[in-house]
């Protein structure tokens, strides 16, 4: 039971990744982004719990297996949810970093109109496709990319490193078995598993969307 608990108790945090950068998105503006902010919220969630659910599986079928055979297939399910979990991770990190780089370079893959300004005089606004578009004012993200929010990016950015250390570490224990060196390696687990996870804990409590991002 500790170790199953151990395994799958980081897809929540994930979880909360997830919606973080998607209120982000929302915050500094969508036509940054290759897909809407809804539909980043239901992939990557519905993701990350479909993993939980591959974890939790074979953490079961590993606990209640009578021969070491079957100890080890629930391990090698386990393995398939941590995978899948680091794989959604992953996509986040660079769906992420092509955002911010679209934010910083002023490339929108679409034209967003400010209802704020609509007597201002119309500006030509080219789009990532080379598409010149008239707006009645030109925005840029840049503009919403407050002192707050990029404090919580790098809070974000270190707990997403801490995260995928943890799952690159945690893959490579499985594969190696219940009684490969890694696995009874105390302080392997403590350095690569134990400390990262509570580091990224400390770090979510520090850099706190709730306090950091506006609702």
């Amino acid at each position: 039971m500790q170790i199953v608990c151990t395994i799958f108790a980081p897809s929540f945090m994930t979880a909360a990744f997830f919606i973080t950068f998607v209120r982000i998105i929302i915050i500094i503006g969508p036509e940054y982004s290759r897909l809407s902010p809804r539909i980043y919220t239901y992939l990557f969630v519905g993701v990350d719990v479909v993993a939980l659910v591959i974890q939790s599986i074979g953490g079961g079928m590993a606990a209640t297996a009578n021969t070491p055979s079957g100890s080890q297939n629930g391990a090698h399910v386990m393995v398939g949810g941590i995978i899948l979990q680091m794989a959604a991770i992953t996509i986040y990190s660079l769906t992420s970093i092509e955002y911010f780089w679209r934010v910083f370079a002023e490339r929108p893959l679409r034209v967003r109109r400010d209802p704020l300004a609509p007597s201002l005089p119309q500006s030509e606004t080219t789009t990532a496709d080379g598409e010149k578009t008239n707006d009645s004012r030109e925005h840029r993200g840049l503009d919403n990319l407050t002192p707050n929010v990029r404090t919580m990016l790098l809070g974000l950015v270190i707990a997403t490193i801490l995260v995928l250390i943890r799952s690159v570490y945690r893959t490579i224990e499985l594969l190696d078995g219940w009684g490969g060196p890694i696995i009874t390696n105390q302080t392997l687990f403590d350095c690569l598993d134990g400390i990262p996870i509570f580091l990224a804990m400390v770090t979510l409590n520090i850099f706190h969307p709730g306090r950091l991002i506006p609702q």
